[in-house]
């Protein structure tokens, strides 16, 4: 990493789609971070890639195939799962409008592991410096990220708080809201317009009403799911999803004489989704998360083909109900069709929990 220099034009927009990828070095690169949530279908990727990979992948190469990123200074992809290193791949061939950038995340969370991410940043930060003439990350830039970054953290902090205490102005769908705006506002933008919900939301009072619904998995793109939930009567007190609780979870350390590494750090030990090892942290993790909400039970979400979090599923299954916790699960295609039999779903389990039971639908 540079000492010295510039920043990029600070317009230009590099997207991402995994939140292993930190945006502190998009930004101290003089870039903007942009999250990208596709609305493709992906059945229109099926030429490119195989109809079984995971509908959010697929999702992203027919976008990508649409000239939707067209205007973006590039894609970092990270090695979330073998459906987003095979994309990688693939836009190489088929996607030459857009450069493709791409690094390597651990699966474990020990000091090897953090040493050779942190590594990998480098490398990153290398690969941009070299490809964007003028874009230069300094020490200077990357401490004013993290600080940057570190504030949003803080604020969603706030709004889970918010959430989790069941403010009439901090229902689930409003907080889904606010994650979705997230991936394409600046993070000056998301800020200011975290402040501003922020000065409205603490001034309702709770309303303690319904049955509390943790909601887990990966990408939630629609307000679909959390409607359905709402409208039953229940309060969606968590989103632990890519774009929710995972995300803004733990921050970097400010102010070290080594920042790359602190991003290593936090990156790699924040709450875990599942392609990180170690099943049984991800389950304490889970368990605290409902346990600290007061949840009544769990609602897990997974796009269709999501290898990593379907292996999950016969542990989660049986450890939630050794822990008495009701537990349905939920598989969607990204478009969500079929709303109406998850619909049904969802009113028999939240009726079997009003009714006492605590099993798994």
């Amino acid at each position: 990493m540079k000492t010295n220099g510039g920043n990029a034009d600070s317009q230009q927009a590099l997207c991402y789609a995994c939140s292993y990828v930190p945006e502190e070095i998009i930004i101290a690169a003089g870039l903007v971070p942009r999250r990208a949530l596709p609305e493709s279908r992906p059945s229109d990727s099926d030429s490119h890639i195989h109809a079984s990979t995971c509908f959010f992948v697929k999702s992203l190469l027919a976008a990508a195939l649409e000239g939707a990123f067209s205007n973006t200074a590039g894609f970092i992809f990270a090695n979330s799962c073998d459906g987003m290193r095979k994309l990688y791949d693939i836009w190489k061939r088929y996607v030459e409008q857009v450069p493709p950038f791409f690094i390597d995340v651990p699966k474990k969370r020990d000091e090897d592991s953090i040493e050779f991410f942190a590594s990998e940043l480098r490398r990153l930060i290398d690969t941009l410096e070299s490809k964007f003439p003028g874009s230069t990350v300094t020490e200077e830039n990357l401490e004013i990220a993290i600080k940057t970054c570190n504030m949003i953290r803080r604020q969603m902090g706030q709004v889970f708080e918010l959430q989790r205490a069941a403010k009439p102005g901090v229902r689930g769908s409003d907080i889904l809201d606010l994650t979705l705006e997230a991936a394409h506002l600046s993070p000056a933008e998301f800020g200011d317009k975290l402040a501003r919900f922020l000065s409205t939301a603490k001034k309702e009072k709770p309303v303690q009403n319904g049955l509390r619904i943790v909601l887990y998995g990966n990408v939630v793109n629609r307000p679909d799911l959390v409607g359905l939930i709402e409208d039953s009567g229940a309060q969606v007190v968590a989103l632990d999803t890519c774009f929710g609780v995972r995300h803004y979870d733990l921050l970097v350390e400010e102010d070290t004489s080594n920042p790359i590494r602190a991003l290593a750090r936090r990156y790699l030990l924040r709450a875990p989704c599942a392609r990180m090892e170690g099943f049984e942290t991800r389950f304490q993790y889970m368990k605290r998360l409902v346990n600290s909400c007061k949840a009544d039970g769990v609602i897990y979400s997974v796009v269709k083909f999501c290898d990593s979090h379907v292996y999950d599923l016969p542990m989660l299954t049986d450890s939630f109900r050794a822990a008495g916790i009701p537990f349905l699960f939920i598989e969607n295609d990204y478009e969500w069709t079929g709303l109406e039999q998850i619909a049904t779903r969802v009113e028999a389990f939240l009726e079997m929990i009003g009714q006492g039971g605590g099993g798994n639908v």
